[in-house]
């Protein structure tokens, strides 16, 4: 009989890899000195005048708000127009070369492209969000309702089904799996796009801060800044993304029950 495969990992070994990334961390900081990288201390102690100052919250607000829209956005339209290509294989087919120049340009000629077309701002900063993170969500859609079975489709189809009813019934159940992680990929990943199109052409923002850290050779406030992203992104993982994906398995267990 071949063994079960593990499901959940194991925190311990979660604490041991942590521990291990903080320990290189240190220890490459020793060999290139505080002026190129601010060891763990240096940045957990910057992080209490960062949290403590005037500006810091406005900062993370401005960000914060670029990311929602932006991701929103994009999980919405790939989502949608995924269900559309899913059905018609002629939206399809018009769509693939779209999806193949959007999952291929690099992030960085997008941002410079926006940079052109909508200047400084959270305009670049929400069309590059939206604009990348459409396509994951296309894909895992498209790949899981090709996957459905025919038949279901077809009663639907018989019966007449409303579009409600087929998402409720029919699509989100079959969709769970791929678009749980699609999710947890386009909220990672779009919140690392919109830093960093903060960093390169923003004038306001947590990417525009660690900007203005690194120009000022402050080390220590530019890891602190990225050890409060990387707290905030643990954070949302944890008490939203990855709660969301069980309520999913759930929902998904008890519907082919």
């Amino acid at each position: 009989m071949m063994q079960k495969l593990e499901i959940r990992t194991s925190r311990w070994w979660a604490v041991v890899g942590l521990l291990a990334i903080v320990l290189a961390w240190h220890l490459t900081a020793i060999q290139l000195g505080p002026l190129l990288m601010a060891s763990p201390h240096d940045a957990v102690l910057a992080m209490g005048p960062l949290l403590q100052s005037p500006h810091f919250w406005q900062t993370a607000a401005i960000s914060l708000q670029r990311a929602v829209l932006g991701i929103g956005l994009g999980c919405c339209i790939g989502f949608g127009l995924g269900l559309m290509a899913a059905q018609h294989p002629r939206i399809r087919g018009a769509l693939e070369p779209l999806r193949w120049l959007l999952m291929s340009i690099p992030s960085v000629v997008v941002v410079l492209l926006a940079m052109l077309w909508f200047g400084l701002g959270s305009a670049m900063v929400i069309f590059l969000a939206t604009l990348m993170t459409a396509p994951g969500l296309y894909v895992n859609t498209v790949k899981g309702m090709l996957q459905m079975d025919r038949q279901l489709l077809e009663m639907a189809h018989v019966y007449r089904f409303g579009l409600w009813l087929k998402l409720r019934h029919l699509y989100i159940p079959a969709l769970t799996a791929p678009l749980s992680a699609a999710l947890l990929i386009a909220v990672n990943g779009g919140i690392r796009l919109v830093v960093m199109a903060e960093v390169l052409g923003a004038d306001s923002g947590v990417g525009h801060a660690l900007a203005n850290a690194r120009a000022t050779f402050d080390s220590a406030e530019l890891y602190a800044w990225v050890l409060l992203i990387l707290a905030f992104v643990g954070l949302l993982e944890l008490c939203m993304l990855q709660p969301l994906q069980r309520k999913l398995g759930r929902w998904q267990e008890v519907r082919h029950a």
